[in-house]
Protein backbone atom coordinates (compact mmCIF):
# COMPACT_ATOMS: atom_id res chain seq x y z
CA UNK A 1 0.00 0.00 0.00
CA UNK A 2 1.26 3.55 -1.06
CA UNK A 3 0.73 6.84 1.22
CA UNK A 4 -2.51 7.27 -0.68
CA UNK A 5 -3.99 3.75 -0.31
CA UNK A 6 -3.08 2.20 -3.73
CA UNK A 7 -2.45 -0.90 -3.45
CA UNK A 8 0.91 -1.86 -6.46
CA UNK A 9 1.25 -5.51 -5.31
CA UNK A 10 -0.26 -6.65 -8.26
CA UNK A 11 1.12 -4.28 -10.84
CA UNK A 12 3.71 -5.77 -13.34
CA UNK A 13 7.50 -5.35 -12.54
CA UNK A 14 7.98 -3.52 -15.30
CA UNK A 15 5.95 -1.37 -15.31
CA UNK A 16 6.67 -0.24 -11.81
CA UNK A 17 9.90 0.00 -13.58
CA UNK A 18 8.72 2.16 -16.38
CA UNK A 19 6.85 4.89 -14.26
CA UNK A 20 9.75 5.25 -11.89
CA UNK A 21 11.97 6.17 -14.28
CA UNK A 22 9.87 8.23 -16.52
CA UNK A 23 8.98 10.40 -13.63
CA UNK A 24 10.29 14.11 -12.84
CA UNK A 25 11.94 15.06 -10.12
CA UNK A 26 15.36 15.12 -8.40
CA UNK A 27 14.60 11.63 -6.31
CA UNK A 28 13.84 10.47 -10.11
CA UNK A 29 17.44 11.32 -11.19
CA UNK A 30 18.63 9.25 -8.46
CA UNK A 31 16.88 6.44 -9.24
CA UNK A 32 17.82 6.17 -12.69
CA UNK A 33 21.41 6.49 -12.04
CA UNK A 34 21.48 3.52 -9.38
CA UNK A 35 19.34 1.47 -12.31
CA UNK A 36 22.03 3.05 -14.56
CA UNK A 37 25.17 1.52 -12.58
CA UNK A 38 22.95 -1.59 -11.87
CA UNK A 39 23.13 -2.40 -15.84
CA UNK A 40 27.14 -1.62 -16.36
CA UNK A 41 27.68 -4.21 -13.80
CA UNK A 42 25.53 -7.14 -14.79
CA UNK A 43 27.05 -6.23 -18.58
CA UNK A 44 30.72 -6.31 -16.56
CA UNK A 45 29.45 -9.85 -15.05
CA UNK A 46 27.74 -10.72 -18.59
CA UNK A 47 31.05 -10.57 -20.05
CA UNK A 48 33.57 -12.26 -17.74
CA UNK A 49 30.78 -15.14 -17.93
CA UNK A 50 31.03 -15.45 -21.39
CA UNK A 51 34.81 -15.05 -21.65
CA UNK A 52 34.80 -18.18 -19.31
CA UNK A 53 32.00 -19.99 -20.88
CA UNK A 54 34.40 -20.02 -24.02
CA UNK A 55 36.94 -20.88 -22.58
CA UNK A 56 35.24 -24.02 -21.04
CA UNK A 57 35.62 -22.91 -17.69
CA UNK A 58 32.02 -22.83 -16.88
CA UNK A 59 29.16 -25.36 -17.40
CA UNK A 60 26.99 -24.88 -19.92
CA UNK A 61 24.03 -25.97 -18.29
CA UNK A 62 23.93 -22.51 -17.10
CA UNK A 63 23.29 -21.13 -20.67
CA UNK A 64 19.89 -20.82 -20.53
CA UNK A 65 20.35 -18.42 -17.00
CA UNK A 66 22.87 -16.57 -18.63
CA UNK A 67 20.75 -16.10 -21.37
CA UNK A 68 17.83 -14.92 -18.87
CA UNK A 69 20.61 -12.28 -17.36
CA UNK A 70 21.37 -10.50 -20.25
CA UNK A 71 17.81 -10.43 -20.84
CA UNK A 72 16.95 -8.84 -17.54
CA UNK A 73 20.16 -6.28 -18.34
CA UNK A 74 18.63 -5.52 -21.88
CA UNK A 75 14.94 -4.56 -20.40
CA UNK A 76 16.87 -2.37 -17.35
CA UNK A 77 18.98 -0.31 -19.38
CA UNK A 78 16.44 0.43 -22.41
CA UNK A 79 13.74 1.69 -20.42
CA UNK A 80 16.40 4.31 -18.94
CA UNK A 81 15.71 7.70 -20.44
CA UNK A 82 12.92 6.84 -22.48
CA UNK A 83 10.38 9.36 -21.23
CA UNK A 84 7.10 9.48 -23.83
CA UNK A 85 7.33 12.71 -26.37
CA UNK A 86 5.11 15.45 -26.01
CA UNK A 87 2.09 15.28 -27.58
CA UNK A 88 1.82 17.77 -31.02
CA UNK A 89 0.13 21.63 -29.36
CA UNK A 90 -3.08 21.71 -30.63
CA UNK A 91 -2.17 24.79 -32.46
CA UNK A 92 0.48 23.51 -34.73
CA UNK A 93 -2.00 20.65 -35.43
CA UNK A 94 -4.46 23.36 -36.68
CA UNK A 95 -1.51 24.94 -38.50
CA UNK A 96 -0.76 21.73 -40.53
CA UNK A 97 -3.97 21.15 -41.49
CA UNK A 98 -4.04 24.59 -43.48
CA UNK A 99 -1.04 24.02 -45.01
CA UNK A 100 -2.34 21.24 -46.71
CA UNK A 101 -1.98 21.34 -50.41
CA UNK A 102 -5.16 21.47 -52.74
CA UNK A 103 -3.38 20.18 -55.59
CA UNK A 104 -2.62 16.70 -54.74
CA UNK A 105 -4.55 16.50 -51.88
CA UNK A 106 -2.22 16.15 -48.78
CA UNK A 107 -1.38 17.81 -45.86
CA UNK A 108 2.08 18.70 -44.59
CA UNK A 109 2.73 15.89 -41.75
CA UNK A 110 3.84 17.87 -38.44
CA UNK A 111 6.62 16.72 -36.28
CA UNK A 112 5.96 13.60 -34.75
CA UNK A 113 7.75 11.21 -31.84
CA UNK A 114 9.81 9.01 -33.51
CA UNK A 115 11.83 5.95 -31.19
CA UNK A 116 15.72 8.04 -31.51
CA UNK A 117 17.53 6.53 -34.80
CA UNK A 118 14.37 5.37 -36.23
CA UNK A 119 15.31 5.77 -39.91
CA UNK A 120 11.57 6.16 -41.11
CA UNK A 121 11.84 9.83 -39.97
CA UNK A 122 15.28 10.34 -40.64
CA UNK A 123 15.46 13.47 -43.61
CA UNK A 124 18.73 15.14 -42.97
CA UNK A 125 19.38 17.64 -39.96
CA UNK A 126 16.89 20.89 -39.88
CA UNK A 127 18.02 24.29 -41.27
CA UNK A 128 18.79 27.00 -39.47
CA UNK A 129 15.27 28.62 -39.23
CA UNK A 130 14.08 25.54 -38.14
CA UNK A 131 12.62 24.13 -41.10
CA UNK A 132 12.84 20.78 -41.80
CA UNK A 133 16.58 20.58 -44.60
CA UNK A 134 15.47 18.70 -47.43
CA UNK A 135 16.43 15.16 -47.93
CA UNK A 136 20.17 14.44 -47.92
CA UNK A 137 20.64 10.60 -48.08
CA UNK A 138 23.29 9.37 -45.93
CA UNK A 139 26.39 7.33 -47.35
CA UNK A 140 24.95 4.21 -44.85
CA UNK A 141 21.57 4.33 -46.34
CA UNK A 142 20.58 5.69 -42.87
CA UNK A 143 17.78 8.03 -44.76
CA UNK A 144 15.37 6.96 -47.02
CA UNK A 145 13.96 9.27 -49.92
CA UNK A 146 10.14 10.42 -49.03
CA UNK A 147 10.73 10.06 -44.96
CA UNK A 148 9.39 12.84 -42.93
CA UNK A 149 10.97 15.64 -41.56
CA UNK A 150 11.66 15.49 -37.58
CA UNK A 151 12.70 18.15 -34.82
CA UNK A 152 16.04 19.21 -34.08
CA UNK A 153 15.50 17.14 -30.58
CA UNK A 154 14.97 13.65 -32.59
CA UNK A 155 17.36 14.55 -34.83
CA UNK A 156 19.67 14.90 -32.41
CA UNK A 157 18.06 11.73 -30.73
CA UNK A 158 19.03 9.37 -34.00
CA UNK A 159 22.11 10.49 -33.94
CA UNK A 160 22.77 9.68 -30.37
CA UNK A 161 21.80 5.96 -31.14
CA UNK A 162 23.63 5.86 -34.49
CA UNK A 163 26.82 6.75 -32.49
CA UNK A 164 26.11 4.08 -29.68
CA UNK A 165 25.17 1.13 -32.33
CA UNK A 166 28.74 2.35 -33.77
CA UNK A 167 30.60 2.11 -30.19
CA UNK A 168 29.41 -1.66 -29.98
CA UNK A 169 30.71 -2.51 -32.85
CA UNK A 170 33.62 -1.04 -32.89
CA UNK A 171 33.87 -2.69 -29.04
CA UNK A 172 33.12 -6.17 -30.99
CA UNK A 173 35.68 -5.85 -33.42
CA UNK A 174 38.36 -5.48 -30.84
CA UNK A 175 36.96 -7.90 -28.73
CA UNK A 176 39.97 -11.14 -28.23
CA UNK A 177 37.07 -13.76 -27.51
CA UNK A 178 35.12 -12.28 -30.65
CA UNK A 179 38.63 -12.93 -32.77
CA UNK A 180 38.70 -15.77 -31.59
CA UNK A 181 36.03 -17.80 -33.38
CA UNK A 182 36.10 -14.99 -36.44
CA UNK A 183 39.38 -14.92 -37.00
CA UNK A 184 40.10 -10.86 -37.38
CA UNK A 185 37.82 -7.72 -37.07
CA UNK A 186 34.50 -9.60 -37.92
CA UNK A 187 32.49 -5.87 -38.60
CA UNK A 188 34.57 -4.23 -41.72
CA UNK A 189 35.12 -0.64 -41.45
CA UNK A 190 34.82 1.80 -43.96
CA UNK A 191 31.44 -0.06 -45.41
CA UNK A 192 27.83 1.23 -45.16
CA UNK A 193 26.10 0.83 -41.72
CA UNK A 194 23.55 -2.00 -42.70
CA UNK A 195 26.65 -3.94 -43.81
CA UNK A 196 28.33 -3.28 -40.68
CA UNK A 197 24.36 -4.75 -39.18
CA UNK A 198 24.45 -7.57 -41.07
CA UNK A 199 28.11 -8.76 -40.50
CA UNK A 200 27.84 -8.01 -36.44
CA UNK A 201 24.53 -10.23 -36.42
CA UNK A 202 25.67 -13.14 -38.78
CA UNK A 203 28.94 -13.17 -36.39
CA UNK A 204 26.86 -13.53 -33.61
CA UNK A 205 25.66 -16.54 -34.93
CA UNK A 206 29.03 -18.41 -34.89
CA UNK A 207 29.88 -17.38 -31.06
CA UNK A 208 29.57 -19.73 -27.86
CA UNK A 209 26.03 -19.18 -26.50
CA UNK A 210 27.05 -17.07 -23.16
CA UNK A 211 29.51 -14.67 -25.85
CA UNK A 212 26.90 -14.37 -28.18
CA UNK A 213 23.89 -13.59 -25.49
CA UNK A 214 26.42 -11.07 -24.13
CA UNK A 215 26.93 -9.03 -27.30
CA UNK A 216 22.79 -9.17 -28.20
CA UNK A 217 22.28 -7.86 -25.16
CA UNK A 218 24.63 -4.67 -25.85
CA UNK A 219 23.54 -4.28 -29.49
CA UNK A 220 20.00 -4.32 -27.81
CA UNK A 221 20.54 -1.32 -25.07
CA UNK A 222 21.81 0.57 -28.07
CA UNK A 223 19.26 -0.47 -30.84
CA UNK A 224 15.55 1.24 -31.10
CA UNK A 225 13.63 -1.95 -29.71
CA UNK A 226 11.30 -1.52 -32.69
CA UNK A 227 14.13 -2.78 -35.32
CA UNK A 228 14.37 -5.73 -32.98
CA UNK A 229 10.67 -7.44 -32.85
CA UNK A 230 9.49 -9.55 -36.41
CA UNK A 231 6.83 -7.56 -38.18
CA UNK A 232 4.92 -8.75 -41.43
CA UNK A 233 7.51 -6.90 -43.49
CA UNK A 234 10.46 -9.11 -42.85
CA UNK A 235 12.16 -11.54 -45.00
CA UNK A 236 11.36 -15.06 -43.17
CA UNK A 237 13.44 -18.19 -44.78
CA UNK A 238 12.02 -21.64 -44.35
CA UNK A 239 13.45 -23.22 -41.60
CA UNK A 240 12.76 -27.22 -40.43
CA UNK A 241 10.24 -27.92 -38.45
CA UNK A 242 12.48 -29.39 -35.34
CA UNK A 243 14.33 -26.18 -35.43
CA UNK A 244 13.17 -22.99 -33.42
CA UNK A 245 12.76 -19.69 -35.38
CA UNK A 246 15.67 -17.58 -34.97
CA UNK A 247 16.17 -14.00 -35.63
CA UNK A 248 19.02 -14.18 -38.61
CA UNK A 249 19.34 -10.22 -39.37
CA UNK A 250 17.65 -7.83 -37.14
CA UNK A 251 15.74 -4.81 -39.32
CA UNK A 252 17.76 -1.98 -39.37
CA UNK A 253 15.59 1.02 -39.66
CA UNK A 254 13.60 0.49 -42.99
CA UNK A 255 15.97 -2.16 -44.00
CA UNK A 256 13.59 -5.29 -43.28
CA UNK A 257 15.40 -7.59 -40.56
CA UNK A 258 15.30 -11.84 -41.93
CA UNK A 259 13.66 -14.55 -39.39
CA UNK A 260 14.29 -18.15 -40.14
CA UNK A 261 10.95 -19.71 -39.62
CA UNK A 262 9.82 -23.31 -39.75
CA UNK A 263 6.59 -22.18 -40.66
CA UNK A 264 6.87 -20.98 -43.29
CA UNK A 265 5.88 -23.22 -46.91
CA UNK A 266 8.93 -24.89 -47.82
CA UNK A 267 8.23 -26.00 -51.24
CA UNK A 268 9.56 -24.20 -53.75
CA UNK A 269 12.62 -21.60 -54.18
CA UNK A 270 16.57 -23.84 -53.61
CA UNK A 271 13.96 -26.65 -52.40
CA UNK A 272 12.01 -27.14 -55.75
CA UNK A 273 14.04 -29.94 -57.01
CA UNK A 274 11.98 -31.89 -53.53
CA UNK A 275 8.46 -33.59 -54.17
CA UNK A 276 7.83 -33.07 -50.43
CA UNK A 277 7.28 -37.13 -49.87
CA UNK A 278 10.80 -37.72 -49.47
CA UNK A 279 11.77 -39.31 -45.98
CA UNK A 280 12.91 -36.06 -44.07
CA UNK A 281 11.32 -33.80 -46.42
CA UNK A 282 10.96 -30.96 -43.56
CA UNK A 283 14.04 -31.16 -42.26
CA UNK A 284 15.95 -31.55 -45.67
CA UNK A 285 13.96 -28.59 -47.31
CA UNK A 286 14.12 -26.24 -44.47
CA UNK A 287 18.11 -26.90 -44.20
CA UNK A 288 18.70 -26.28 -47.79
CA UNK A 289 16.96 -22.82 -47.59
CA UNK A 290 18.90 -21.77 -44.38
CA UNK A 291 22.22 -22.87 -45.98
CA UNK A 292 20.92 -21.09 -49.11
CA UNK A 293 20.77 -17.97 -48.01
CA UNK A 294 23.63 -17.74 -45.70
CA UNK A 295 25.81 -18.81 -48.40
CA UNK A 296 25.02 -15.84 -50.16
CA UNK A 297 24.27 -13.31 -47.12
CA UNK A 298 27.47 -13.85 -44.90
CA UNK A 299 30.83 -12.96 -46.81
CA UNK A 300 32.71 -14.27 -44.09
CA UNK A 301 31.47 -17.94 -45.31
CA UNK A 302 33.46 -20.16 -47.40
CA UNK A 303 32.91 -23.44 -49.61
CA UNK A 304 34.28 -26.78 -48.96
CA UNK A 305 33.73 -27.84 -52.56
CA UNK A 306 36.92 -28.25 -53.31
CA UNK A 307 40.30 -29.48 -50.40
CA UNK A 308 40.40 -26.20 -49.58
CA UNK A 309 38.38 -23.71 -48.39
CA UNK A 310 37.41 -21.20 -50.66
CA UNK A 311 35.32 -17.57 -49.98
CA UNK A 312 31.50 -17.95 -51.09
CA UNK A 313 31.33 -13.80 -52.12
CA UNK A 314 34.01 -14.98 -55.20
CA UNK A 315 30.78 -15.24 -57.91
CA UNK A 316 32.15 -18.44 -59.48
CA UNK A 317 32.51 -20.29 -55.79
CA UNK A 318 28.62 -19.08 -55.19
CA UNK A 319 27.33 -20.66 -58.39
CA UNK A 320 29.52 -23.72 -58.30
CA UNK A 321 27.96 -24.40 -54.63
CA UNK A 322 24.58 -23.38 -55.94
CA UNK A 323 24.52 -25.91 -59.14
CA UNK A 324 26.13 -28.51 -56.32
CA UNK A 325 23.34 -28.09 -53.82
CA UNK A 326 20.52 -27.98 -57.05
CA UNK A 327 22.06 -31.56 -58.39
CA UNK A 328 22.44 -33.09 -54.52
CA UNK A 329 18.26 -32.70 -53.77
CA UNK A 330 17.71 -33.73 -57.49
CA UNK A 331 19.36 -36.91 -56.89
CA UNK A 332 18.11 -37.46 -53.44
CA UNK A 333 14.54 -36.80 -54.65
CA UNK A 334 14.76 -39.36 -57.62
CA UNK A 335 16.09 -41.68 -55.18
CA UNK A 336 13.27 -41.45 -52.73
CA UNK A 337 11.15 -41.56 -55.60
CA UNK A 338 12.75 -45.26 -57.32
CA UNK A 339 12.29 -46.57 -53.62
CA UNK A 340 16.11 -47.17 -53.51
CA UNK A 341 17.14 -48.83 -49.81
CA UNK A 342 20.98 -48.16 -49.34
CA UNK A 343 21.61 -46.16 -51.89
CA UNK A 344 18.60 -42.95 -50.58
CA UNK A 345 20.95 -43.41 -47.49
CA UNK A 346 23.96 -42.69 -49.97
CA UNK A 347 22.21 -39.62 -51.44
CA UNK A 348 20.84 -38.51 -48.39
CA UNK A 349 24.51 -38.32 -46.75
CA UNK A 350 25.90 -37.02 -50.56
CA UNK A 351 23.15 -34.08 -49.66
CA UNK A 352 23.85 -33.55 -46.39
CA UNK A 353 27.12 -32.98 -47.20
CA UNK A 354 26.30 -29.96 -49.91
CA UNK A 355 24.68 -28.73 -46.88
CA UNK A 356 27.85 -28.57 -44.63
CA UNK A 357 29.63 -27.38 -47.13
CA UNK A 358 28.79 -24.08 -46.23
CA UNK A 359 31.79 -23.33 -43.58
CA UNK A 360 33.83 -20.85 -41.91
CA UNK A 361 37.65 -19.89 -41.11
CA UNK A 362 38.18 -20.77 -38.07
CA UNK A 363 35.53 -22.98 -37.97
CA UNK A 364 32.73 -21.76 -35.50
CA UNK A 365 32.29 -22.63 -31.75
CA UNK A 366 31.02 -26.09 -31.39
CA UNK A 367 27.79 -25.14 -29.51
CA UNK A 368 26.84 -21.93 -31.69
CA UNK A 369 23.89 -22.00 -33.33
CA UNK A 370 25.85 -22.35 -36.73
CA UNK A 371 27.13 -26.01 -35.46
CA UNK A 372 23.68 -26.86 -33.81
CA UNK A 373 22.31 -26.26 -37.06
CA UNK A 374 25.05 -28.13 -39.34
CA UNK A 375 24.04 -30.62 -36.55
CA UNK A 376 20.70 -31.47 -38.09
CA UNK A 377 22.24 -32.87 -41.08
CA UNK A 378 23.67 -35.90 -39.44
CA UNK A 379 20.18 -36.43 -37.94
CA UNK A 380 18.67 -36.05 -41.42
CA UNK A 381 21.10 -38.82 -42.89
CA UNK A 382 20.07 -41.71 -40.01
CA UNK A 383 16.26 -40.21 -40.04
CA UNK A 384 16.39 -41.47 -43.49
CA UNK A 385 18.24 -44.49 -42.39
CA UNK A 386 15.82 -45.34 -40.35
CA UNK A 387 13.08 -45.21 -42.99
CA UNK A 388 15.05 -46.89 -45.88
CA UNK A 389 17.72 -48.87 -44.72
CA UNK A 390 17.95 -49.40 -40.37
CA UNK A 391 20.69 -51.85 -41.24
CA UNK A 392 23.25 -48.99 -43.02
CA UNK A 393 25.70 -47.74 -39.82
CA UNK A 394 26.17 -44.02 -40.21
CA UNK A 395 29.60 -42.80 -38.55
CA UNK A 396 30.17 -39.05 -37.72
CA UNK A 397 33.66 -39.27 -37.63
CA UNK A 398 35.94 -37.51 -35.03
CA UNK A 399 38.67 -38.41 -33.10
CA UNK A 400 42.37 -38.43 -34.62
CA UNK A 401 42.66 -37.82 -38.17
CA UNK A 402 45.12 -40.30 -38.84
CA UNK A 403 43.48 -43.36 -37.16
CA UNK A 404 40.28 -42.29 -39.53
CA UNK A 405 42.30 -42.95 -42.29
CA UNK A 406 43.47 -46.00 -41.07
CA UNK A 407 40.56 -47.65 -40.07
CA UNK A 408 39.12 -46.60 -43.52
CA UNK A 409 36.30 -43.90 -42.59
CA UNK A 410 37.98 -41.12 -45.31
CA UNK A 411 40.20 -41.74 -47.73
CA UNK A 412 41.77 -38.15 -47.55
CA UNK A 413 41.99 -37.32 -51.11
CA UNK A 414 39.30 -34.67 -50.96
CA UNK A 415 39.59 -34.06 -47.27
CA UNK A 416 40.10 -29.93 -45.91
CA UNK A 417 43.22 -29.29 -44.09
CA UNK A 418 43.50 -26.53 -42.00
CA UNK A 419 46.44 -24.49 -40.31
CA UNK A 420 45.57 -24.87 -36.56
CA UNK A 421 46.57 -24.42 -33.07
CA UNK A 422 49.33 -27.48 -32.04
CA UNK A 423 46.48 -28.79 -29.50
CA UNK A 424 43.87 -29.43 -33.07
CA UNK A 425 47.22 -30.80 -34.62
CA UNK A 426 46.05 -34.18 -36.48
CA UNK A 427 42.66 -33.57 -35.29
CA UNK A 428 39.24 -34.44 -37.07
CA UNK A 429 37.63 -30.48 -36.76
CA UNK A 430 34.44 -30.95 -38.64
CA UNK A 431 32.86 -33.73 -40.34
CA UNK A 432 31.22 -32.63 -44.14
CA UNK A 433 30.28 -36.48 -44.63
CA UNK A 434 29.41 -39.23 -42.40
CA UNK A 435 30.58 -43.05 -43.54
CA UNK A 436 28.56 -45.53 -44.45
CA UNK A 437 28.52 -49.12 -43.94
CA UNK A 438 26.34 -51.15 -45.74
CA UNK A 439 25.81 -54.66 -47.20
CA UNK A 440 25.34 -53.39 -50.44
CA UNK A 441 26.77 -50.24 -50.64
CA UNK A 442 30.07 -51.88 -48.74
CA UNK A 443 32.05 -49.27 -47.42
CA UNK A 444 31.90 -45.61 -48.54
CA UNK A 445 34.50 -43.13 -47.53
CA UNK A 446 33.07 -40.03 -45.77
CA UNK A 447 35.16 -36.31 -45.57
CA UNK A 448 36.58 -34.50 -43.27
CA UNK A 449 38.13 -31.15 -41.99
CA UNK A 450 41.43 -31.33 -40.29
CA UNK A 451 44.19 -29.51 -38.15
CA UNK A 452 47.49 -29.57 -38.83
CA UNK A 453 50.39 -27.26 -37.75
CA UNK A 454 52.17 -26.77 -40.95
Amino acid sequence: MTDRGTDLTDVPFEDLLATVLCAEGRYAELFREHVARLGGVMQQGLLRAAMDRARGGAPGEEDEMWQCAAELSRRLVSRLDRRPAPAPAEAEVKAAERQADPAVGCASVVDRAVPPGDEEAVTGPPAADGTAGPHRPDVDGWAVAGSRPITPETWEAGGQVRRAIEQVFAEFADAAEVRRWTGGRPVPSGVELVAKWRAFHLSLLRLPPALEAYWAARMRSAAPAAWLEPTDGWQRVPAPATVAARILVPACGRYPGVLADPWVPKAGGVAAPLSGSEPGYDLAAGLAHQMSWLAAADEAAHSARTWQLTPLRDPHEEVGYTDLLAERLVSFSRSAAGREKEGCVLRAAQLAEALRMVVHRPLVAPDSWWHRLRDETVRFVRDVGVTHAPHVVVTEIAGRYAEAKKNGLTEGRDDVRLTSQPEQNGLVLDCLRPHLRGAELGDKPGRVVYGATY
